[in-house]
Formats: C-alpha cells, structure tokens, sequence
C-alpha cells in the first residue's frame, strides 16, 4: 500500500510504502481551523469536516497484474536507489 501525502504540512512528509496488514486511521482534530480534502488515485476529492476520521485498509479484493518474472525484489532495489534511501552519497570536491 503506496501512502502519499500531497501538500503536506512539512516537508519531511513523504510518500511511505506500507504492509498489506497495516491500517491507518486519520482523524480531523476537533478544533481544527479548517477542513480537510482527501482524493483516492487523483479522482473524486473529498471533503472532510473537523471531527471526521479516515480509516484506511488494504482491500480484500486482489488486482491482477501481468509481471513477465518475480521483479518484486529489482522493484524494492530500484527504489532505494533512486529515492536514495539509507544512502549517503560521497560529496565532490568543488
């Protein structure tokens, strides 16, 4: 499950790949100054009103996909490295 946070609060906010087994739950405080807006793959956005919450699950419903081989493994990689995680890069010198 790919969660990501679009115009976060901070920019340590970033996307998060979490488990099948995880379930999330987010809640407008009550005394919040604003609504919230929630969308679902780009589509169909959402107002959420203070004291609304969100809980969010995997579905129970699988979505076939066409993979030619097991590239589970190669896909995690080419993530880390891309996006740099757990990675220190060397500096050059200027």
């Amino acid at each position: 499950m790919l969660f990501t946070p679009i115009c976060p609060y901070s920019l340590s906010f970033r996307p998060v790949i979490l488990p099948d087994s995880a379930r999330l739950e987010l809640k407008i405080p009550d005394d919040a100054r604003s609504n919230a807006w929630v969308s679902f793959d780009g589509k169909r956005r959402q107002q959420l009103s203070r004291g609304d919450s969100l809980h969010i699950s995997m579905s129970k419903h699988l979505l076939p996909t066409v993979n030619k081989s097991d590239r589970t493994g190669n896909w995690f990689r080419s993530l880390i490295r891309c996006l740099n995680w757990n990675e220190r890069l060397d500096e050059k010198a200027l």
